[in-house]
């Protein structure tokens, strides 16, 4: 990709597919979705944090040959001259495998089209999926299918799709591919763990609260508004052989870990009948069952045109209404931060946060490992442990009690505090804080990106809309207190305290904080110099030989080399 090539804001339509091969023998039928992965030429010139492709996954139509999805993926950073579009046709099973239907490779815009531009538009293309890429069970039943219905069941595979360019991207300077949207949140429900480990954890209170039982161990997606800051950007640290070899997939031990964890990500990730999803700012009653789910990917992408307008008025409102959605449906993700819950997250290089509650059983902690979550991802944008817990002035009635001075702020002497109820939460979001520390071992993200990765979470776009947002260090002793209160919450002993941060801490705005670091400014090119030698240090110290260490490497040493120059 040449650097002075225009960057656009491209609308990617998954419509239809037609004569789907069977894959379930017993209804001669299948449960089929698309997966995709886009990314530009492959001999193109890539900045070393620009993932090297985007994924996107439909929802699942259920029981048909012919589904229909108009599915939409909005992405920005497309330069003009296009992209590769790999699309995957598979089936979902109830096991751990699903089955590969087909697979076609698309290029956009075709040879002979030109380049992209403002308003280019594909129309509905047909593209053929190549059968040879199925699974043999798959080709197996749908040649006796098609021997039993005496060829009613059809024979090529057809893929609809259609491209259209939005706009310009906002930023030209930056290269980076990421979703706009349709802002979408995915919960996985896994009874069976749940009921191995005890999970307290329970779905979302309306329509799906009957779908799954409430012990369901729960597996948690949000999409984050992009691009993430480019500084946010950490690489595993091999701090043992066997965190070495697992990443690399090197030796015996290595293969089989890495087999193993990314076998448990997708047990854990798992999309099926239970799978709970919607859209960000869907505020009204959803329509329900999976054959409606096109339905919210339509009004998804109008949602999404907003955001294109060019009239500011409406933009502003847009953003503030997104920022409310967001930061509520983020509090009934993590069950409004009751009864003690503290969660381990990833945050992907593409803004996509995923996280699940964590404890002290070994069980739970084997299954809320960074690695799991990031799906063994060699490099991620940051990693820890949060919670969530209410301000002060929305506390619990026992709260007022033998609180630490050192934990709270003092109390507003106009205004007394009104009792929270752990069973009957508030839904308005700017009664929470929440509370986002960097406690990884596997990756251990920079405390000095504590600012960064405070004001991405904090802007009006993410989680502008709760009370408060808390950066803090894992090893600040405040914190560990709130923590264990926290688990002692969890085992009946007392109540957490709504307790808020230090005013003598405090950075930023009013409503929201950064603790245990020093300068909240923002990212400077130091700073950005700092995160390249760090990661091709870990490069270095892990013996890493992918492209993205090669490049990190390259760049420290011409970055040092400038330094050294500018000295003399």
């Amino acid at each position: 990709m040449a650097s002075s090539e225009t960057l656009y804001i491209c609308k990617i339509t998954f419509l239809k597919v037609t004569d789907v091969p069977v894959a379930d023998f017993h209804n001669l039928s299948c449960d089929p979705y698309l997966q995709a992965t886009l990314s530009t030429d492959t001999s193109a010139q890539r900045s070393d944090d620009v993932p090297p492709t985007l994924t996107y996954r439909t929802h699942t139509c259920r029981s048909t040959l012919n589904p229909v999805f108009n599915a939409t993926w909005i992405v920005s950073g497309i330069p003009e001259s296009g992209f590769l579009l790999s699309v995957r046709l598979r089936d979902e099973d109830p096991g751990n495998y699903d089955d590969d239907l087909g697979k076609t490779v698309l290029r956009i815009p075709n040879e002979g089209e030109g380049t992209l531009q403002e308003g280019w538009r594909s129309g509905e293309r047909e593209y053929k999926v190549k059968k040879r890429k199925s699974s043999v069970m798959s080709q197996l039943f749908t040649c006796t299918a098609r021997v039993l219905t005496r060829g009613d069941i059809g024979r090529h595979v057809r893929l609809w799709i259609h491209v259209e360019v939005l706009s310009k991207a906002g930023n030209q300077d930056d290269k980076r591919m990421y979703t706009v949207g349709p802002r979408r949140y995915v919960r996985h429900f896994s009874p069976l763990i749940g009921r191995f480990l005890g999970s307290a954890n329970s779905p979302d209170g309306g329509r799906n609260e009957t779908k799954v039982k409430p012990t369901a161990f729960i597996a948690n997606r949000i999409q984050l508004a992009g691009p993430a800051p480019s500084t946010l950007r950490h690489r595993y640290v091999g701090f043992a052989p066997f965190v070495k070899a697992m990443f690399r997939r090197t030796g015996i031990r290595g293969i089989i870990l890495h087999h193993t964890l990314h076998k448990q990500h997708l047990s854990i990730y798992k999309w099926d009948k239970n799978v709970v999803w919607g859209v960000i700012g869907d505020d009204e009653k959803e329509p329900q069952g999976e054959e409606q789910d096109h339905v919210r990917d339509t009004e998804a992408e109008k949602s999404v045109h907003e955001q294109f307008k060019e009239e500011q008025p409406k933009e502003e409102n847009v953003i503030a209404s997104d920022s409310i959605a967001m930061a509520r449906q983020f509090l009934r993700m993590t069950s409004h931060g009751t009864h003690g819950r503290i969660f381990t997250y990833v945050i992907m290089l593409d803004g996509e946060m995923r996280f699940t509650a964590t404890g002290e059983q070994i069980s739970v902690q084997f299954l809320s490992k960074h690695t799991m979550h990031s799906d063994i991802a060699i490099e991620i944008a940051y990693s820890g442990e949060f919670f969530i817990r209410p301000l002060r002035h929305c506390r619990r009635a026992v709260d007022h009690a033998e609180s630490n001075p050192e934990d709270n702020e003092p109390a507003d002497d106009h205004s007394s505090p009104d009792e929270f109820d752990d069973d009957n939460p508030s839904d308005d979001p700017a009664l929470y804080e929440l509370v986002i520390d960097n406690d990884s071992g596997t990756y251990r993200p920079r405390k000095e990106l504590l600012p960064t990765l405070h004001s991405y979470l904090a802007s009006p776009r993410n989680f502008g809309a709760l009370g408060r947002v808390t950066a803090i260090q894992a090893f600040d002793d405040r914190l560990k207190r709130w923590k264990e209160k926290r688990k002692k919450a969890k085992q009946g002993e007392e109540v957490v305290q709504a307790g808020s941060i230090s005013s003598n801490a405090s950075a930023s705005s009013s409503s929201s904080s950064v603790s245990g670091v020093s300068g909240a400014e923002g990212v400077t090119t130091g700073d950005m110099r700092a995160v390249v030698e760090e990661d091709a240090k870990r490069a270095r110290e892990n013996q890493d030989q992918d492209v993205e260490a090669k490049v990190e490497e390259k760049e420290a040493g011409l970055a040092q080399d400038a330094s050294q120059s500018s000295s003399h």
